[in-house]
């Protein structure tokens, strides 16, 4: 099933302004229609190299406002192509000068498309602050048009959160009270979202009248980008309502298109609804074959983003290299001052007599006490790097071994369960999609740990600090956490005096408490009791994670931090993540335990 907003489809309208040359104004239209319909055929390398060329024009002019369109367009062209980081980064530079321009319908269309891209991040309360923001704007300037193509990113927001009754709300107020004042470009979507709701609530016939509609606008306007984007999810009616040869031709329409707009996410998706048409007709050479292309596509991409982390290691290293290079110079250049001054000691001590012996002899241990302090420190700096480079050779080995292979067995298991579900009982159905639902999150939670702590170890890393209520973020571990708690009959309660704010990182914060609760309840006995607790001291923030488990054994308490305590089936990588976070929140994570009488992990923070 595909989402995407009509802010990808809008074609952003250029302000008439006084131009230093209007021959070079013209050629700045000229060449920003030409990026428009490079987008719209889904030729997006070649529509941001057209955007960039306008961005050169408007910049030389001092064109703030074409500057700020030309921004946007880039940011567009990316979104679509997949990259939803670097979008934001272009989008965020437009909101900027619209701002310092004064430019409200323009501030609310930037707000309006960062909304949406932290929508398809699935950061949905960035995605509804910004959504807010942009509809505030729209009402103030009532752009009727605007409020429309807002409120349908809202229905948006919506069905991503399983609520498809709700989103079709939206899209229904939308079609009723804004419709004569929607484009085609935009109605277009907004028919699709109308019939993706109608989809999940299973109002077949409704839902394909819609996705005509818009199929015809998108024709209508030659949007390759749409038409896959539609023809794909007509394929995907015809599929769940078992007319597969209809859903088979949609399909092999829908890559048709893909395989010339060259979108990885959707052609991604193309491959695999023809490996279930083809599996569902019967024909496994062609199922297996789409699927083996998917695969082919997945390992590409996670390829491409393996070279880039890669790199970035690669180029700390030999940073390091050379510092430990420059260290052994600076060294060796005082270890040759040194000799040149033992040389003068012993002349003197030729000419001066007993006096000088002994001053020599204080010379000479004063130089081996420095000497040795420098040696011991170029040691403490091997060791240092010998633990940064086993960290590294350890993280990546977990990565390869402990994600890679669950992943590939995860699949297999959904293959054999798609393959021989009518042979399954409904409590062995319920019980599989139970335990695949388990693995799933836990194996998300554990590569979105790794994610962020392979950012936070980048140079140009910095945190993002906010504002956060402890007894709020007590009640969300709480009701993360509650249902695996409760299979186990483990009672989860919060106590201590929690109505504080404090800032901090809210990334970093959440995996510290979620690994430790994870951890917790994975060694806490049936009808045991894990308390959260937190305390706002003078100086300090306290926040506790006790439970009534069997306890640490002393052995073992001194290196549960360290990498040496990791395996492929403990849970030491998370403690590892877990006190490196606190340390970059200048905190830091210490363990109480007892064997017999449970475990007590405290975070300090500076306040």
């Amino acid at each position: 099933m595909k989402v995407r907003s009509s802010f990808l489809i809008t074609v952003i309208a250029l302000a008439a302004l006084t131009c230093p040359s209007a021959a070079q104004m013209a050629g700045f239209d000229s060449l920003y229609a030409r990026a428009n319909q490079d987008r719209n055929a889904g030729s997006f390398a070649k529509a941001i190299a057209g955007y960039q060329q306008c961005l050169a024009i408007a910049t030389n002019s001092k064109d703030s406002l074409r500057i700020g369109n030309s921004l946007i367009g880039i940011g567009i062209a990316n979104d679509q192509g997949g990259q939803f980081e670097e979008a934001l980064l272009y989008y965020f530079k437009a909101l900027d000068i619209y701002e310092r321009i004064g430019n409200q319908k323009k501030t609310g269309g930037a707000l309006k498309n960062i909304g949406n891209t932290y929508r398809v991040l699935k950061d949905y309360n960035k995605a509804s602050s910004f959504l807010q923001q942009a509809l505030a704007i729209q009402y103030a300037q009532k752009d009727s048009a605007s409020i429309g193509n807002v409120l349908n990113d809202i229905g948006l927001v919506c069905m991503d959160q399983d609520s498809a009754a709700t989103a079709l709300t939206w899209f229904n107020t939308i079609l009723a009270g804004y419709n004569k004042y929607l484009r085609d470009e935009v109605k277009s979507y907004v028919l699709n979202n109308l019939a993706l709701a109608l989809t999940q609530l299973k109002r077949y016939p409704e839902a394909l009248n819609a996705y005509q509609s818009s199929l015809s606008l998108m024709k209508k306007r030659d949007d390759q980008y749409g038409i896959a984007l539609v023809l794909g999810n007509i394929g995907d009616l015809y599929y769940k309502t078992h007319d597969l040869p209809r859903a088979l031709d949609q399909h092999l329409q829908n890559l048709a298109i893909v395989q010339g707009i060259k979108s990885n996410e959707l052609l991604k998706d193309s491959y695999d609804n023809l490996a279930k048409t083809y599996q569902g007709l019967g024909d496994y050479k062609k199922a297996y074959f789409y699927q083996q292309e998917e695969m082919k596509l997945k390992d590409t991409i996670y390829q491409e983003q393996s070279a880039k982390n890669y790199a970035e290691m690669e180029a700390r290293y030999q940073s390091e290299k050379k510092q430990k290079e420059i260290l052994y110079l600076q060294q060796d250049n005082k270890i040759a001052n040194i000799q040149l001054l033992n040389q003068r000691l012993i002349k003197y001590f030729l000419l001066a007599g007993l006096a000088i012996i002994v001053l020599v002899a204080l010379v000479i241990y004063r130089n081996y006490r420095a000497k040795q302090k420098i040696n011991n420190e170029l040691n403490h700096i091997n060791d240092k790097l010998e633990e940064a480079n086993s960290s590294k050779t350890k993280l990546i080995s977990i990565i390869s071994h402990d994600l890679r292979s669950p992943i590939s067995s995860l699949f297999s298991f959904l293959e054999l369960k798609k393959q021989n579900s009518a042979r399954m009982q409904k409590e062995e159905q319920e019980q599989f999609d139970k335990e695949l639902t388990r693995s799933s999150e836990n194996l998300l939670e554990a590569m979105e740990d790794l994610l962020i702590w392979s950012k936070s170890q980048m140079d140009h890393f910095t945190l993002a600090r906010e504002k956060i209520p402890a007894n709020d973020l007590m009640d969300e571990m709480i009701l993360l956490h509650r249902p695996f708690a409760n299979e186990k009959n483990v009672l989860l309660k919060k106590e201590g005096q929690t109505d504080f704010l404090f800032q901090t990182d809210p990334n970093f914060i959440k995996v510290i408490l979620r690994n430790l609760v994870t951890n917790a309840i994975k060694f806490t006995p049936m009808g045991g009791i894990i308390t959260l607790s937190g305390i706002r001291e003078k100086d300090h923030i306290l926040l506790s994670v006790k439970d009534t488990g069997a306890g640490i054994p002393r052995a073992d308490l001194g290196n549960i931090f360290e990498w040496t305590s990791i395996r492929s089936d403990s849970s030491g990588l998370g403690l590892k993540l877990a006190r490196d976070f606190a340390e970059k929140l200048g905190g830091r994570l210490s363990v109480q335990s007892e064997p017999g009488k449970g475990s007590e992990f405290i975070l300090t923070l500076p306040v």
